[in-house]
């Protein structure tokens, strides 16, 4: 069983099963777990999007899937049609969006750009002011993230994500995601950071520390908004990232998460009651890892 996050609970206590409507039909999202080695394990970088979006208050870099995200780019590594199987969709057009939207999202809201130059990883990419202005363009959808790499000479390196889970929002939401999850180790000379006037609040984060104390309000209380402060991590954060941030805290480095061979699976999570409280349940869920000790 899994807490109900804080935003949700207005929505669960008025639903009823025997009255309710068919559920929304939900809208495709990615979110983009970036990753980095740090002293004491893996660190994610978490950012804020407040209590209104269907995404969490505190997220992994992400936002739903645009008509952009279909427009043409540079591309190198597996196929579209490579990542048709690998995240086991309908169709090629969607496993092509869905990558395209991630890399945008990751340019866009954390500015890194998951890119290459003629197979080099290692090519300068790094941003920089222009790199700000170019990405308030592509969130205000006034430049396409293909217009940034071929202004550039970049080309899209898809071998730089890993497909992750897909979670489907409660079917009690009226404001429902179809979430498409995806790793990424941040690439080397770049540094994620908010994007000023649309990230409130944005930072790496360590996985461990926040596993370590689930019912402390310090992230919280850190970020200082009104549906922040006083809450706990699992208040915060949606049943999917809450899950991943507990496999986090048990890894000492990227590459056992990054190398890690997972089939593609979908999850949604259901509305129950126990004890009294509504609570959610994921069925198909992998058992938990045991901890890991690391070492200082």
């Amino acid at each position: 069983m899994l807490p109900l996050p804080a935003p949700w609970r207005e929505e669960a206590e008025s639903w009823n099963d025997d009255e309710a409507l068919p559920p929304a039909k939900p809208r495709w999202a990615v979110s983009v777990m970036l990753l980095r080695d740090g002293p004491d394990g893996v660190e994610v970088f978490l950012e804020y999007q407040t209590s209104r979006s269907a995404l969490g208050t505190v997220t992994f870099v992400g936002a739903p899937l645009r008509e952009d995200d279909t427009a043409p780019l540079p591309w190198s590594g597996p196929v579209a049609a490579r990542w048709k199987q690998l995240l086991d969709v309908e169709d090629q057009q969607l496993a092509q969006r869905l990558v395209c939207g991630a890399a945008r999202v990751v340019f866009e809201r954390a500015g890194v750009l998951l890119a290459s130059s003629d197979g080099d990883r290692g090519a300068e990419v790094s941003t920089g002011p222009d790199g700000d202005r170019r990405r308030h363009e592509v969130h205000d959808e006034e430049r396409t993230l293909g217009d940034v790499l071929r202004r550039r000479a970049l080309d899209l390196d898809t071998s730089l994500l890993r497909p992750l889970s897909r979670w489907v929002s409660p079917a009690f939401l009226h404001k429902r995601l179809c979430t498409q999850y995806f790793a990424v180790v941040l690439p080397l000379g770049q540094e994620p950071s908010p994007l000023d006037g649309v990230t409130g609040w944005g930072r790496w984060c360590s996985p461990t520390e926040l596993m370590a104390d689930p019912a402390s309000t310090a992230l919280g209380d850190e970020i200082g908004a009104p549906d922040t402060v006083g809450r706990r991590v699992d208040d915060l954060v949606l049943p999917a990232v809450l899950i991943m941030l507990r496999k986090l805290a048990n890894l000492s480095c990227t590459i056992s998460y990054i190398s890690e061979k997972r089939p593609s699976r979908q999850f949604e999570p259901v509305l129950v009651t126990e004890d009294g409280e509504p609570m959610l349940r994921v069925d198909g869920l992998p058992a938990p890892a045991r901890p890991v000790v690391h070492s200082l």
